[in-house]
């Protein structure tokens, strides 16, 4: 079980980030302490022209810190400017290249997370949480540090005028501040359940929209309008709930700093100045100080709670690049990239598996496919075809017994090398937005036009490219929305036969193609898989009757292998699985 990134680790993270940006966080960090001293000098001018220029008469003196009290507040304005876009190109930088290191880690995660992952919700990492993340190197960079900077700076000053005034006024900040934690933490978990539910709305609003044909199909506009509205009226009740007790707990402090903080310091500083011994330019300091200070500490209060709801974004980041990948290197020892693999079997030695805990969907699987081979997995739906051939693609890792390629575990083979071998044409083909040529080679530039082309012929898919006006560049849409059922599938085949696998499998790869479509599938089938290895999962048993061995699947287990012959001759389930496709009059 994972354990949840303490804030210790969090904050070590963010620093390691920061630092692969060293010049522009040390140069905005510049920019932040040159705006705080700037920030900190216009009281202290107007102090020493109440307190000098204006009892001595001295018209050049009032005129020139005039001028520098302008020239302070334009500079101020202007580096305050510079270092807000410093900043935000610093958070720009690192959450661009987080957001790429992320991307590239989920690209290597293992099929049984997307199982568990909705697609929405990750799209909700990778977008959402990421910019939440970023506000850590922008604005909330920019604020706090700023703000602790000038927090440090006018306490510094204030202690220099007046030490004991300056220590009697820490009191109330620090019950400020400790007021200010107190409601952070409060809101916390408001806003923790708000990012819940803002991916887990993302997530749905994501599926409904790829299958807005099937909604509207069932009419089940009503139902998906309806959970939106819950889910959103749920997280409005709890953003309000937040955002009224946020608002109103600032709204305390500013009141007790802003009046409360004032008369403190005119009650305290109106005897001294009186007796002689404080100047007016002193009030006019701690005046003007106090006021501000009422800003960074809200600020720094209201930072704190960016801090926390970013906290969690980072957290949820983060997570998901503890995520375990799947190793592609060519990290065994047992095998290199040179070796020969696959020369002679596969092996499916006494294989269990199970998706979940106590739900065996492979029980005791046995048994040997020769190089070379056409074999063929039959059997009802659920029974542990797919299953099996996903254990082979190395989709999932088994519980018990091994699978052996040549005598040698599966897992000791590098998993980019056994994948290459690998042509899996699917029932389901996924097609991206871009052209004919780039679905076919999936961008491989080390695969030629003219490779593709002949791909193209021996699938027949040029039956396609006729239709598409033999533009191997024309556009296919998102998902393939612009081919019909059997285009995809050609398409797929020709990607198959493309990469010159060692190893086709076909699971249920003709069940979407029309009748004429898949006789000249077959007419090429013998092209196709000459030399190969062919693994083909079919309900429709015309499609296999040739292989080499059959096995029948039912309840997780073989129950019948052997030719079509055979099984037709000694297995009572085949008989009936051939019967029930209505095979046993043209046999």
């Amino acid at each position: 079980m994972k354990v949840e990134m303490t804030l210790k680790e969090g904050i070590k993270k963010l620093f390691s980030m920061i630092m692969t940006e060293k010049k522009l966080f040390l140069g905005g960090l510049l920019l932040m302490v040159l705006t705080t001293v700037g920030r900190l000098l216009d009281p202290i001018i107007i102090a020493y022209i109440i307190d000098y220029s204006v009892p001595n008469k001295d018209l050049r003196s009032m005129f020139f810190w005039g001028g520098v009290f302008t020239v302070v507040i334009l500079l101020s304005g202007l580096l305050s400017y510079l270092q807000l876009i410093w900043m935000a190109k610093l958070g720009l930088k690192i959450i661009t290249r987080l957001k790429n290191k992320l991307f590239k880690h989920l690209m290597y995660l293992p099929i049984a997370f997307f199982d568990k992952n909705p697609a929405g919700v990750l799209i909700a990492r990778v977008e959402s949480d990421c910019e939440r993340v970023r506000d850590l190197f922008s604005n909330f960079s920019v604020t706090i540090i700023g703000n602790i900077l000038f927090f440090i700076g006018m306490f510094g000053v204030l202690l220099f005028m007046n030490w004991q005034i300056t220590l009697t006024l820490l009191i109330p900040f620090a019950i400020v501040f400790l007021f200010a934690l107190f409601v952070i933490k409060y809101l916390a978990k408001f806003y923790k359940k708000s990012r819940e539910l803002t991916a887990e709305l993302t997530g749905r609003l994501t599926e409904y929209i790829q299958g807005i044909s099937t909604i509207q199909l069932f009419n089940h506009q009503k139902t998906a309008e309806d959970y939106v509205n819950e889910k959103s009226k749920e997280k409005q009740k709890i953003d309000t709930k937040a955002s009224f007790i946020e608002f109103g707990a600032w709204g305390v402090n500013d009141f007790l700093i802003s009046y409360v903080l004032i008369v403190i310091i005119i009650l305290l500083l109106s005897p001294k100045i009186l007796l002689g011994s404080v100047s007016i330019g002193v009030l006019i300091i701690f005046l003007q100080y106090a006021v501000r200070l009422v800003w960074p500490i809200v600020q720094i209060t209201e930072n704190l709670n960016q801090f926390q709801r970013a906290f969690v974004s980072l957290k949820r980041v983060f997570g998901l690049m503890d995520e375990e990948i799947e190793s592609l290197a060519l990290e065994s020892n047992i095998i290199t990239q040179d070796s020969s693999i696959f020369s002679e079997t596969i092996e499916f030695q006494n294989v269990w598996f199970q998706y979940k805990d106590g739900e065996w969907v492979l029980k005791d699987v046995s048994f040997k496919i020769e190089k070379g081979s056409k074999i063929a997995l039959v059997g009802a739906s659920g029974s542990g075809k797919t299953t099996t051939i996903s254990l082979l693609c190395r989709f999932y890792k088994i519980q018990k017994g091994k699978i052996l390629i040549d005598g040698v575990d599966i897992y000791d083979i590098p998993l980019a090398v056994w994948r290459q071998k690998i042509g899996l044409i699917l029932q389901d083909i996924i097609l991206f937005p871009g052209n004919l040529l780039e679905n076919i080679r999936i961008y491989n530039d080390d695969i030629s036009t003219n490779d593709v082309l002949q791909a193209i012929d021996i699938s027949h898919s040029d039956l396609l490219l006729e239709r598409l006006d033999n533009d191997i560049e024309s556009e296919i849409k998102e998902r393939g929305q612009n081919l019909s059922m059997g285009e995809r599938q050609l398409v797929s085949f020709a990607r198959a036969i493309c990469f010159s696998p060692e190893i086709i499998i076909m699971d249920e790869a003709t069940a979407s193609i029309d009748a004429k479509t898949e006789n000249l599938i077959q007419d090429s089938m013998d092209e196709m898989l000459k030399g190969k290895t062919a693994i083909i999962i079919a309900h429709r048993l015309a499609s296999v009757l040739d292989s080499d061995v059959i096995f029948l699947f039912e309840n997780g287990e073989i129950v019948a292998r052997g030719t079509h012959d055979e099984l037709h001759e000694k297995s009572d389930e085949y008989k009936k699985l051939v019967e029930l496709q209505f095979l046993k009059h043209n046999l």
